[in-house]
């Protein structure tokens, strides 16, 4: 069943799951702009519930498929935003060798293309970021000045042309 509400809460959640357990076949694609803090536990221990922030746009409709057909999906923990902001990529402390060789500073510039407390997407041209690389991520924030975030790289999308689009992972934050 797929159900769209404006706030998703405790009491709501705890409602559908009820509801479900009288339908052991039951399951609920719930999208909503938010959800509170005391239902986010409950939303995301339960395999009978997926979360989708109205964030997601057009991916919607591709998350919501891959669940039909019963392909694995997670619900995002944190709501994503679109950005478009440059960035900047190097070997992070955390790192024992770059990405281009041991012993490499690596600097590549890049676009962030959505962004959440947990995470980032980045476009980069001529990537060369292998998946579970460790990154040093900078970038302005909304008050113009430049944050540093640790960061892993959690998936990697190559194009034939040599760039990539990331998925990373924030570790920790330095201004």
């Amino acid at each position: 069943m797929i159900i769209r509400v404006e706030t998703m809460t405790q009491r709501l959640i705890q409602a559908f799951i009820s509801w479900g357990k009288t339908n052991l076949k039951l399951s609920f694609i719930i999208i909503a702009q938010s959800i509170e803090k005391a239902a986010q536990q409950v939303a995301f221990s339960s395999n009978q519930l997926l979360f989708i922030f109205e964030s997601e746009g057009l991916r919607i409709t591709d998350i919501v498929t891959r669940r039909l057909m019963g392909l694995p999906v997670k619900s995002r923990k944190q709501e994503r935003m679109a950005v478009q902001s440059q960035v900047m990529l190097k070997k992070s402390v955390l790192a024992e060798e770059s990405p281009t060789g041991r012993g490499v500073q690596f600097i590549r510039e890049g676009q962030m293309q959505d962004f959440s407390k947990g995470g980032a997407q980045i476009s980069l041209t001529q990537g060369t970021v292998r998946l579970k690389d460790f990154i040093s991520l900078m970038y302005r924030n909304r008050h113009g000045q430049w944050v540093s975030v640790e960061s892993q790289v959690r998936w990697v999308v190559s194009a034939a042309n040599g760039d990539q689009i990331i998925g990373v992972q924030f570790l920790a934050v330095s201004a």
